[in-house]
């Protein structure tokens, strides 16, 4: 029942937000941000700049002469300031022709107020972006397109589904399992068709994420990981004040999520070369497939397992600086909740992945000999990695 109303859920939120017809939560936006808004502007002078004090901190500071490119007030010229009152850690320096995202707030005097909020890094992403789809096309050709649509996808899924729900107040670890499943058994179905390769891919994917979902919780629990390790996660209580959601739930669902981002590689993968060994070899029998799809997937998960740890490592490489400076035992060092988290993470995903490959593989041996040798011949040849 749970599980119904949450997939009646994610679907009514899914064709609310595609047509723009989520009252509540735009209300909400309108409510507390009718005095500020973001706008874009373009650095059209440096006024002044130099280095200052800030507290303990000396920076370098600017004055910039910004001419506004969007918003009511666009055309218009401001003068704004960088790491004159507010801190600079970063070092920026701004150049004219340089594209800014501003804050825009409105006194109870009527009066407007600038701050600088970010660079605006709009045209390097978007060139990227669009090599990046060129990229999956050219070696994907069809394929790829429809990889490009399954990512897409997921991406609205991810923003406009998983993100609104857990903000109303559904509970995120259940959230985070139905959007997962309905994202893989959508973008697989688009990616790669409907047919027994995708059903055991399907079927060891699920049963890969129950596990990983199950061991995530467990170790959680047991190594009382609250969730508010992370500065984002604190700010964000504050931030939602009485809607404020569980902390650790929001735990238990990013490792949800971020496990599928690697699982259905794995899954599709082994599934794959299932059924392309019965294509080669009709005369194996269902073990000697399982066998063999295990034998592969071994290397398979040596290399995964090594290329997540290093993913989880190369993010929080800061954070391995950091504490490399402290002079505390290593044992220490791994108790403090903030690497204990990413440990535990790194670890639960990784046996997710490992119980992929026996699951998945036999999923698909069993399927693979029920498969006449005809229906093989007419398959398209598949690959795990271009999805």
């Amino acid at each position: 029942m749970v599980v119904r109303r949450l997939l009646v859920a994610v679907v009514l939120a899914a064709v609310g937000l595609w047509l723009g017809q989520d009252g509540d939560i735009r209300a909400q936006q309108a409510t507390g941000r009718a005095q500020t808004f973001t706008a874009t502007a373009r650095v059209v002078a440096v006024l002044e700049e130099g280095i200052t004090t800030v507290g303990p901190v000396t920076q370098p500071y600017q004055r910039l002469l910004v001419e506004l490119t969007s918003g009511p007030e666009k055309g218009q010229r401001v003068e704004v300031s960088v790491g004159v009152r507010d801190l600079n850690t970063a070092g920026q320096r701004f150049a004219p022709g340089n594209r800014l995202f501003l804050s825009v707030s409105t006194g109870p005097d009527g009066s407007r107020a600038y701050t600088v909020l970010d660079r605006d890094r709009s045209t390097p992403l978007a060139v990227l972006g669009v090599l990046f789809a060129g990229a999956i096309v050219a070696l994907g050709r069809w394929k790829g397109v429809r990889a490009l649509l399954g990512l897409a996808f997921t991406f609205v899924i991810l923003v406009w589904v998983l993100v609104p729900l857990i903000l109303r107040g559904y509970p995120p670890v259940p959230v985070a399992i139905v959007v997962s499943f309905v994202v893989f058994v959508v973008t697989l179905t688009v990616t790669h068709g409907i047919g027994r390769m995708v059903m055991a891919a399907m079927a060891g994917t699920s049963l890969s994420l129950i596990l990983t979902g199950l061991l995530a919780a467990l170790f959680v629990a047991a190594a009382g990981l609250t969730g508010l390790a992370d500065e984002e996660a604190s700010f964000l209580q504050v931030v939602l004040g009485e809607r404020a959601v569980s902390p650790q739930g929001l735990l238990l669902a990013g490792m949800l999520v971020g496990a599928l981002g690697v699982l259905d590689d794995i899954t599709v993968s082994q599934s794959s070369l299932v059924f392309e060994l019965r294509r080669a070899n009709p005369a194996l029998t269902g073990w000697e497939l399982f066998a063999a799809g295990v034998r592969v997937g071994r290397d398979h998960i040596a290399a995964t397992v090594n290329t997540l740890v290093l993913a989880y490592a190369g993010a929080a490489l800061p954070l391995l600086l950091l504490f490399s400076q402290l002079e505390e035992p290593l044992i220490w060092i791994m108790n403090r909740e903030i690497v204990a988290q990413e440990i535990v993470q790194m670890l639960v995903g990784s046996l997710g992945l490992i119980a992929a490959v026996p699951l998945t593989t036999g999923f698909a041996a069993w399927l693979a000999v029920r498969t006449p040798v005809a229906a093989l011949e007419s398959l398209p040849h598949q690959h795990g990695h271009i999805h």
